[in-house]
């Protein structure tokens, strides 16, 4: 290799590595954004409920239909594209769900309540586009997503519906007081529980 060459190297690998706490993205990182990806001809040929329940079953997430209890876990299981439902609740445990997926959720006027525990492809850049359901979203469950930092957790203040936000298992918060502080004069409805 020239010195050009290890000099643009060099400089790339300051470039990405500038923020060094947060985990690495690897490999199978870039290969969950290719699932994530958003289709938005498909989201105008079957609605934006069964274009979202397709995208989190796909990644391993389960929906919960609106007037149902149980929810679907199975992609093989959905109804027919002539059916019309709505997600009502979103369970993205130990899912491979990514930003890059979240514009999925615009269009679903009936999500009150999201779940996301273990998603290690959750980064902070995911979290304020959960204002496209910050009309009707009332609980909020964060768990154990080792990449979620202050800034992440500043952006919820504008779900201004929510009623139980809980937040745990972030070791990349530094200063929970603080964010506890400020959600709660963003939320004045809403019990915060941020361990």
């Amino acid at each position: 290799m020239n010195e050009k060459a290890i000099y643009i190297l060099n400089r790339m690998s300051v470039t990405i590595n500038h923020c060094k706490k947060v985990p690495d993205r690897g490999f199978f990182y870039w290969l969950t954004v290719i699932f994530n990806r958003v289709d938005q001809e498909r989201i105008r040929s079957v609605g934006p409920d069964r274009a979202c329940a397709e995208w989190l079953l796909r990644n391993g997430a389960s929906v919960r239909w609106k007037n149902v209890t149980q929810y679907l876990k199975d992609y093989n299981s959905l109804s027919s594209e002539k059916s019309q439902y709505y997600i009502q609740a979103v369970d993205a445990t130990d899912s491979g769900v990514t930003h890059v997926g979240f514009p999925h959720f615009v269009g679903c006027r009936y999500i009150d309540e999201m779940k996301f525990v273990k998603c290690i492809y959750l980064y902070d850049h995911a979290l304020p586009l959960l204002s496209a359901v910050k009309d009707t979203l009332t609980t909020l469950e964060i768990r154990d997503c080792k990449s979620i930092t202050d800034q992440g957790v500043r952006s919820l203040k504008n779900l201004k519906n929510l009623k139980t936000l809980k937040l745990a298992g972030m070791p990349y918060l530094e200063d929970k007081a603080l964010l506890r502080k400020e959600l709660a004069e963003a939320l004045p409805d809403c019990a915060i529980e941020l361990k």
